[in-house]
């Protein structure tokens, strides 16, 4: 879990560093939540088991992938049952996070790969909405 945290201060570090306009806050939340599943919940703490986050930075978007070496699950059964976000959750909270900050998610066929798109600058609510 240290290394979780390193590699999203390293995010944030890449980011505000490249360009300072930026949303460096979203795309961590959403590396650090992705993370942590893959650990905890793909890869059930197995350290001999491997973790690939990718980042790609686009024109307009910021494409997060995060694989992991689990079964995976079963994404379409918790996408049908996603509820609002509860801040004081300690679990169940990655659906809803993504929904939030994330322009768009997808899964892979299995569930042991996230892909989030996320807009390179900030946006007011009004423009998000439109």
């Amino acid at each position: 879990m240290e290394e979780v945290e390193s590699l999203c201060l390293k995010i944030r570090d890449l980011l505000e560093n490249g360009d300072p306009s930026l949303v460096s806050f979203p795309l961590e939340l959403l590396a650090r939540e992705c993370l942590n599943n893959a650990v905890l919940h793909g890869n059930q703490k197995n350290a001999e088991k491997k973790i690939v986050l990718r980042l790609w930075i686009g024109r307009v978007w910021l494409r997060l992938q995060v694989s992991d070496e689990g079964p995976g699950f079963n994404w379409r059964k918790k996408r049908s049952k996603e509820r609002d976000l509860d801040t004081e959750a300690t679990s169940g909270r990655g659906l809803p996070l993504f929904a939030v900050y994330a322009g768009r998610v997808q899964f892979n066929r299995s569930g042991n790969q996230i892909t989030l798109w996320v807009q390179k600058k900030a946006q007011t609510g009004k423009e998000r909405s439109a």
